[in-house]
C-alpha cells in the first residue's frame, strides 16, 4: 500500500481502555503533545462511559496540555485497522480483531477509588511510557524512512 492512506496507518497510535475515560485520555493528549510531525494517536473504550473523568484536565493542565471537549466513544474495528499499534489497558482480549498482532499492553491501574496524588503519579508514568513509545516506534520510523 502506497501514499496518504499508508502513512495515516504507519502514523497512528490506538489507546483503548475499558471507559475511555482516564488512561487512554491521558495517553492520546500526551502522545499528541509530544509526537514528531505526522503521526497521531485516538483513544477509544471497549464499554464507553459517559464522560470523561473530571480530574482528566486539570492533570492535563499541570502538564500545560490544554483537553477539548470530549465524549468517550467505544473503539471499532477501522480504528484498530488504521493504528500501526493498539496500547491497551487490561483489556486487549475485548479489543475487536486486528489488535492483537500489533497491541501491547500497559498493566496501570485505573483512576476508580485514587486520590489526585495517586493519579498525578499515573499520569507521570503514561508519559515515561508514551515517550517510550515515541522513541521506538515514531523516531526509530524516522531513521529509517531517510
Amino acid at each position: 500500500m502506497t501514499g496518504p492512506h499508508r502513512e495515516a496507518i504507519a502514523n497512528t497510535i490506538l489507546f483503548v481502555c475499558v471507559e475511555n475515560t482516564f488512561r487512554s485520555v491521558l495517553s492520546e493528549e500526551l502522545f499528541n503533545s509530544r509526537a514528531p510531525p505526522g503521526w497521531h494517536a485516538e483513544s477509544a473504550g471497549v464499554s464507553p462511559a459517559a464522560s470523561v473523568n473530571p480530574a482528566v484536565r486539570p492533570l492535563l493542565k499541570e502538564m500545560g496540555i490544554v483537553l477539548t471537549e470530549r465524549i468517550p466513544r467505544v473503539v471499532t474495528a477501522a480504528m484498530v485497522a488504521r493504528a500501526s499499534r493498539v496500547v491497551t489497558f487490561g483489556c486487549l482480549d475485548r479489543c475487536p480483531i486486528g489488535a492483537e498482532g500489533k497491541g501491547e499492553d500497559w498493566p496501570l491501574p485505573g483512576a476508580s477509588g485514587k486520590t489526585f496524588e495517586e493519579l498525578r503519579g499515573i499520569r507521570d508514568e503514561l508519559a515515561k511510557r508514551v515517550d517510550e513509545l515515541i522513541r521506538r516506534r515514531c523516531l526509530s520510523a524516522e531513521a529509517v524512512n531517510k
